[in-house]
């Protein structure tokens, strides 16, 4: 792979990828005035993470929906199961009072906010045959329409961010298609209007959705179809969509396979269970990384209720679940030292309470500090308390570290080195059989959980993780030079790197093979604070946007794009305003280290010298 060009901002990252799940923002500015909500930015996105930027599919299939369905001054989200239509109901209704003094909304009335269930299918199926994905446009989907007063979109937007349980762009695209096949085969008025600037100009600015015409950027329908189908299906490299099924299956069984491999169990810390007798029915393939973290908190609230910990500072999401889901949690935002007293006064008070904490949430390692906590201390606590233990280990990656014989749940984001691509978006759990919770989790997935994976989405995973075992590898030999490069510069104040922070909690999950590395993200700040990062970053001539875990090489001002409104808050558990992070991909070596010593170049010395 050679190195991307730098992107233009607001166009998608991957280059001319239509689902692409990161979007150009290459100078600091940018990403400054993109968390401002400064039409400069936000006007020329026609891409962005889908759970914070709604896919433009999605925002043109909402558009269609809403004239069908909706009342004057309403809106929608669109959800794939009547279940998550359900609980961003409820969350609109739990949350619209405790946000009112942050917002200017009316708190909704009972019945106000709704779910609609539309059928989406081809009046002719003969029709539909003959189309150019004829083979995919014969069935119908349903899709859950949650519709609510425009004002309120803040709050769907927290469902859709925090959970992940929207629908996908390739399943929005689903839908349209259908939909344009119906308009060819009626001469009348269709369900579905197209969209156009008259409809868009009468429904206002207050949706919440894109400023600009939701068309803005996209290819025609039959452009889009003939391309898609002629580059990932006649050179062979996805199966037929029919095969989606058995792609989910092997999917899971490759992921069952890797946490098998090198387990760190084998005669290791008390509490270390090798997952034996763990099998594909044991992974649970969900729609987002977000989602992987979601259910497993629901799984286990269907367990028992009662508050969570979150040990070390996480990725934003993680947090607001366990906050605004259930009863609560506890934040121990820094992740060593004193944090582990505190952690077990915590557990001991609730249970000398007779009200034991339900779960330990932790992240090896940590986003974006990479810190990794005492996998083998916090299951002595979980089992002495009888609280679960679920990590989140996508950073580390399943191919660098074996978190499965500590954790009860151990749960990732397959939308990042599994895939690579950065071009679907995708979750996964993983219950350990030998640890003590398997027995209820298993129980509250059997009546909870839902396959709302759509099957483009999983042919898609499925054919871009047939190599993700030697990509991490590459990739981790490619990250550890960058950190070296680094950690030798005078510019650099910090590096954070698993091999140099709390390195000896990491090579207690760190797996046994030879190819297990330290994976491919860092962060970096510098002597000179801010001014420093900003040269650095807008100096560094590769892919600049949200997401990681990409085969490319991807930096952004992670505390500007995920803390913009909290930077404060940030601060006092180490996460700076002026913190660069990087996710390293495959490029040749040579060329890496080159484009990152011409960006410390660029950082101006300082004055005293």
């Amino acid at each position: 792979m050679i190195l991307i060009p730098q992107v233009p901002l607001g166009e998608s990252v991957p280059p001319n990828t239509k689902y692409a799940v990161s979007v150009s923002l290459p100078t600091w500015e940018d990403n400054v005035d993109y968390e401002k909500g400064d039409p400069r930015v936000v006007n020329r996105m026609v891409s962005g993470y889908p759970r914070f930027f709604i896919a433009m599919p999605i925002q043109a299939l909402v558009a269609n929906v809403k004239d069908r369905f909706a009342l004057p001054n309403e809106t929608a989200m669109l959800f794939p199961s009547q279940a998550c239509a359900d609980r961003c109901v409820q969350f609109i209704y739990d949350q619209a009072p405790k946000q009112q003094g942050a917002n200017s909304y009316a708190l909704p009335h009972q019945g106000q906010v709704r779910v609609v269930q539309h059928v989406v299918e081809p009046i002719n199926k003969q029709a539909a045959a003959l189309d150019t994905m004829g083979s995919v446009l014969k069935s119908a989907v349903t899709i859950y329409c949650v519709l609510f007063p425009e004002d309120l979109f803040p709050l769907a937007k927290q469902y859709w961010q925090h959970t992940g349980d929207g629908i996908s762009a390739r399943l929005a695209d689903y839908c349209l298609n259908i939909a344009r096949i119906n308009e060819e085969y009626e001469s009348a008025t269709s369900p579905y209007t197209a969209v156009n600037g008259a409809s868009a100009a009468r429904r206002g600015s207050k949706s919440g959705y894109s400023r600009g015409s939701v068309a803005q950027g996209l290819p025609s329908v039959d452009a889009a179809l003939e391309a898609d189908t002629y580059l990932e299906e006649r050179f062979g490299r996805n199966f037929d969509l029919k095969y989606a099924a058995e792609m989910k299956e092997a999917l899971r069984r490759r992921i069952a396979d890797a946490m098998g491999e090198h387990s760190r169990a084998d005669g290791a810390d008390a509490g270390a269970s090798k997952a034996v007798g763990l099998s594909s029915d044991d992974v649970y393939i969900v729609a987002t990384g977000m989602s992987a973290v979601f259910h497993s908190h629901q799984a286990l609230l269907k367990v028992r209720q009662g508050k969570s910990i979150c040990f070390g500072f996480p990725y934003t999401d993680t947090l607001k679940i366990l906050q605004k889901f259930g009863p609560g949690a506890y934040f121990l935002g820094h992740g060593e030292g004193d944090d582990y007293l505190e952690l077990e006064q915590i557990l001991e008070r609730h249970h000398q309470e007779n009200d034991p904490i339900l779960a330990i949430f932790t992240e090896c390692p940590s986003n974006p500090l990479l810190k990794t906590a005492d996998l083998p201390r916090l299951r002595a606590l979980a089992n002495k308390y009888n609280a679960a233990l679920v990590v989140d280990e996508t950073l580390g990656s399943i191919a660098n570290v074996d978190a499965l014989s500590w954790a009860d749940a151990v749960v990732s984001s397959l939308t990042k080195v599994f895939s690579g691509d950065s071009n679907v978006m995708a979750g996964s759990i993983v219950l350990n059989p030998g640890q003590p919770f398997y027995g209820s989790l298993k129980a509250s997935f059997g009546a909870l959980y839902e396959d709302l994976l759509w099957c483009e989405d999983a042919i898609f995973l499925e054919r871009n993780s047939r190599d993700f075992m030697y990509r991490v590898s590459r990739i981790n030999d490619n990250a550890l030079a960058v950190v070296e490069l680094l950690r030798a510069s005078d510019k650099v104040d910090q590096v954070n790197y698993p091999k140099y922070t709390t390195p000896e909690c990491y090579a207690r999950i760190q797996r046994s093979g030879p190819d297990a590395g330290f994976g491919g993200l860092l962060s970096v700040v510098f002597h000179g604070g801010e001014e420093a990062s900003k040269a650095f970053y807008n100096h560094l001539l590769c892919c600049k946007g949200p997401s990681l875990g990409t085969n490319f090489t991807l930096a952004s001002p992670y505390t500007i794009l995920a803390h913009f409104t909290e930077l404060e808050w940030a601060a006092q558990y180490g996460v700076r305003a002026d913190l660069v992070r990087v996710s390293v991909g495959l490029e040749p070596r040579p060329q890496l280290l080159a484009m990152f010593q011409s960006a410390l170049d660029a950082i101006p010395a300082p004055a005293s010298q």
